[in-house]
């Protein structure tokens, strides 16, 4: 008994090596064929620098099937060893012997030198014939061209002959021991005097060889004037210029002359009215500009001053130079001012601090120091209202009217505190303190923030303008509008609402600035609270002043109640975020321009991705290809191979570098349709081609091998599709799908803000699991879709438009568009937080200022005691949505 089972495990041990040793001979001949149809790597060629022709190739030598030697004859070629050989190969041909070809060879040496002889005889005699000739090579010019000479002609003051002062204005060398050449260039100079339209015509003119010269011709005709060649032609060429921009060319005399030695004289005018006279501050801040807005093309990108023109929006190529021209002037203007102002409100905080910690020693050192103190705000507050004297009259025109915008109350604040500052040189009573309260640091910190908000506004629509106006395709992003449609589509995910967000391919985007500067909620709330808190300042002023019978105090609480109803950061800590999400938008490949894309897509669920975008080329991997039969295996693999790419199938990608590689042809497909979860179903040349899974095979009957086969070949995190074609199985791909890196961490990042993915795809192995586990999610945040709403999506996606608005621009890769809708989501929720703080911040001074006024009086609220107040909801409004950056 224990020798039967010794012989039993024996016997199995011996089945297992033998069922390993085939397993491992069939995984064997499936990578060699898969390594036929797999890309192969990529080497750079090599050329030679004469003709071209690569020197290395991608081949393996291994691979190069040896020359088959089994019908060959051994031993030295004779004609007959020679004819018997060709008749052992079946070629009936005639031998020819080396004898023969030898003298064929000579033959035709013979008759092409004869030939050559022939041609060296007709060559000589022809040179001979036209030796005297003279022959010119005249290019063509287009039929509407004019030239110099026929345009001078006609205007009365270019018919007085040119007048030539001395020979040494002319740049010719007169050797003086060559008096025949010294005739020859009399001649030619006499003949130089004569104007261009009165050169006579010789009797008999020579007989030209015109070599014709190819001419682009324009699909429009235009207007082009030609200068010919000559000595005078620079001459000629100038002089038409000037007169082309003289105001009226009929009365102003030009004369035909050689540049004369005093040409310093003439072009000094020139230099001048080409001069930069722009503000020397100015040129030092355009040298300065480049740190903030890393563009090291300012002066190339832009037109002159002279010629450029303001535009309303981008319509085209045209306008590049005009909007880069007016971005890069308003960058250099609102740096300037920012700094200016940024100089401005910290030497006034400085005063602040200094004045309200050291007010004795600052008295008893300086002489009238209250006064000195006054008249060196009064300076400086002037200065800062001078250089924002923009922002001065747009902020206080609206309040005719009972309306505001973002600077209004930063406006009135300038004017209270000014006017605050003028009252205070009559009433500064004892001389030996500092009594008064300036409220001017604030609306100089507000003027600042807000010229920084603006600098930052202008740098993001720059750097956006760029990426709108490079080469290349753009595709333009979109919310899906058909809410019963999306909701179908939402159908088991974790989202609540169907807002789906999609790209497809535009021509242009437009809309372009009218999107990037329109206003964000903190400047509609600054508008909106702006005229609340200027009518609440002035009651409350005016019951101040009637309580303490001072207009003074009056003025004093009214300045308080202005300075503490500003928000000082209402720009910048909209326009800072936004424009570090920008940036970092552009380095993914997709832009957005203002607040109105950040609404647009902030309350996205869902964006729309197709699978060839989860998984490209360099995803998926082809492990092996095992086969089934022999015959016409090639032809078979071709017609699934089509199949995949008419469905537009992720495999196929794997498959499309080879296809170029070999120039083989894919076979027509008549038809193709995926049925869900199961695989393709096509036809060719009347044949049904199955590419899927079993259970696709199984429904049409193909036999299939077993389950435990099949899953020798699934362990690992790979997968298999079967191949049949008339009923007959042919191979079996095994695939392995990797996850796109940058793609995986921007769907994680959406996710954790509540996006899901909707996913068309013809490739029954993509499912909820497979994205789930690869792209690490949870499988409710993934939905493939089946294939009537995964044509839906095909169809929004594949739209291409001749204008899309520039909301969202992307190059058209998932990851660009995920980042995007992710940071627009995130964003505004940092931009609601801020304006709730600046809210509060208003509100809660208002009430404040309003009750200490009236019951302790302004006082108790010292210019340093706003400061911290003001400094301190201002860091609040701008570093607390940071926290979480989008």
């Amino acid at each position: 008994m224990a020798d039967m089972d010794k012989d039993r495990l024996k016997e199995l041990e011996i089945e297992s090596i033998l069922e390993e040793t085939h397993y491992l001979a069939d995984q064997e001949r499936m990578e060699q064929t898969a390594q036929k149809y797999r890309a192969k790597p990529k080497i750079e060629e090599i050329f030679s620098n004469a003709d071209k022709k690569p020197r290395l190739k991608n081949t393996n030598p291994l691979d190069e099937s040896e020359p088959d030697t089994s019908n060959s004859i051994v031993g030295d070629k004779t004609a007959a060893t020679m004819q018997a050989e060709l008749i052992m190969d079946g070629n009936d041909d005639d031998l020819v012997t080396p004898e023969q070809l030898k003298a064929k060879a000579e033959k035709k040496a013979a008759e092409k030198a004869e030939k050559a002889k022939r041609e060296y005889e007709e060559a000589k005699k022809k040179a001979a014939e036209e030796e005297n000739k003279i022959v010119t090579l005249t290019p063509e010019y287009d039929e509407n061209t004019e030239f110099s000479g026929e345009v001078l002609g006609e205007v009365d003051q270019f018919r007085d002959e040119a007048e030539i002062k001395s020979y040494h204005t002319i740049d010719i060398d007169i050797p003086e021991d060559k008096p025949k050449e010294k005739t020859e260039i009399k001649e030619k100079k006499e003949a130089s005097q004569t104007p261009v339209h009165q050169f006579p015509n010789t009797e008999k003119p020579p007989r030209k060889v015109v070599a014709k010269v190819p001419v682009y011709r324009p699909d429009e005709p235009r207007n082009i004037l030609n200068v010919k060649a000559g000595r005078f032609s620079e001459a000629v060429a100038n002089e038409y210029e000037e007169y082309v921009r003289s105001k009226n060319p009929s009365v102003i005399a030009h004369v035909l002359r050689p540049e004369p030695t005093i040409v310093d004289e003439e072009i000094a005018p020139t230099e001048e009215k080409h001069k930069d006279n722009r503000p020397i501050g100015e040129k030092v801040i355009s040298a300065l500009v480049g740190i903030f807005s890393k563009d090291e093309s300012d002066d190339n990108d832009t037109v002159k001053e002279e010629n450029s023109k303001p535009v309303e929006d981008y319509t085209g190529e045209e306008d590049e130079k005009s909007i880069l021209y007016e971005l890069n002037h308003n960058i250099r203007k609102l740096f300037m001012r920012s700094l200016l102002s940024g100089i401005i409100a910290a030497v006034v905080v400085v005063l602040t601090i200094v004045t309200r910690i050291f007010p004795s020693a600052i008295c008893s050192a300086v002489p009238f120091a209250p006064a000195a103190y006054a008249i060196l705000l009064f300076i400086l507050m002037a200065a800062s209202l001078v250089l924002n004297r923009v922002a001065m009259l747009s902020g206080l025109s609206p309040l005719v009217h009972i309306k505001g915008n973002s600077d209004t109350a930063v406006a009135v604040a300038g004017a209270a505190g000014m006017v605050q500052i003028i009252v205070s040189f009559f009433c500064l009573g004892d001389l030996n303190g500092f009594h008064v309260n300036y409220y001017t640091v604030i609306p100089m910190l507000a003027f600042f923030a807000n010229n920084v908000g603006k600098l930052y506004m202008v740098l993001r629509v720059k750097d956006n303008f760029k990426f709108v106006s490079s080469k290349g395709q753009k595709y333009a992003s979109k919310i899906y509008n058909n809410e019963s449609v999306a909701m179908q589509m939402m159908s088991g995910t974790a989202a609540d609402r169907p807002i789906i967000a999609y790209q497809h391919k535009t021509e242009f985007p437009s809309n372009f600035l009218k999107i990037s500067y329109a206003p964000d909620p903190s400047e509609d709330l600054a508008s909106k609270l702006a005229p609340i808190t200027t009518i609440a300042s002035i009651i409350i002023a005016v019951m101040y002043g009637v309580v303490k019978l001072s207009f003074a105090d009056a003025l004093n609480a009214f300045a308080l109640i202005t300075a503490v109803s500003v928000p000082v950061a209402t720009l910048l800590s909209v326009n800072a975020p936004v424009r570090k999400l920008c940036k970092t938008l552009l380095s993914y490949g997709s832009m957005l321009s203002g607040y109105p894309s950040v609404k647009q897509f902030c309350d996205s669920t869902a964006i729309m991705i197709d699978a060839n975008e989860l998984f490209p080329a360099e995803s998926i991997s082809l492990e092996g290809i095992k086969t089934f039969e022999d015959y016409g295996i090639d032809e078979s693999l071709l017609c699934g191979i089509a199949i995949l790419k008419e469905a537009q199938n992720p495999i196929a990608n794997a498959f499309d570098s080879v296809v170029a590689e070999t120039e083989e042809t894919l076979p027509e497909v008549e038809s193709v349709l995926y049925e869900d979860e199961i695989g393709l179903v096509g036809w060719i040349k009347s044949e049904r081609i199955l590419v899927g899974s079993r259970t696709l095979m199984e429904k049409y009957s193909v036999e299939v091998p077993n389950m435990e086969y099949e899953e020798k070949y699934t362990s690992q995190g790979r997968q298999v599709t079967y191949l049949s074609r008339a009923g007959r199985l042919v191979a079996m791909f095994v695939t392995r799908y990797t996850p796109d890196a940058q793609l995986k961490a921007e769907m994680q990042r959406a996710e954790t803000n509540g996006i899901s993915f909707l996913i068309r795809t013809t490739d029954y192995n993509v499912t909820n699991d497979l994205v789930a586990k690869l792209y690490d999610l949870f499988y409710r945040s993934i939905k493939v879709l089946p294939t009537g709403l995964g044509n839906v999506l095909r169809e929004a996606e594949d739209t291409v438009e001749e204008t899309s608005r520039s909301y969202l621009i992307t190059n058209g890769k998932a990851a660009s568009l995920a980042r995007a809708v992710t940071g627009c989501v995130k964003i505004k929720h940092n931009i609601s937080l801020s304006i709730i703080i600046q809210l509060i911040a208003v509100i809660f001074g208002l009430l404040v200022a309003s009750t200490l006024s009236l019951y302790a009086g302004v006082q108790v609220m010292g210019s340093l005691e706003v400061l911290i107040y003001a400094l301190f909801w201002g860091a609040a409004a701008v570093f607390a949505p940071a926290v979480q950056k989008p």
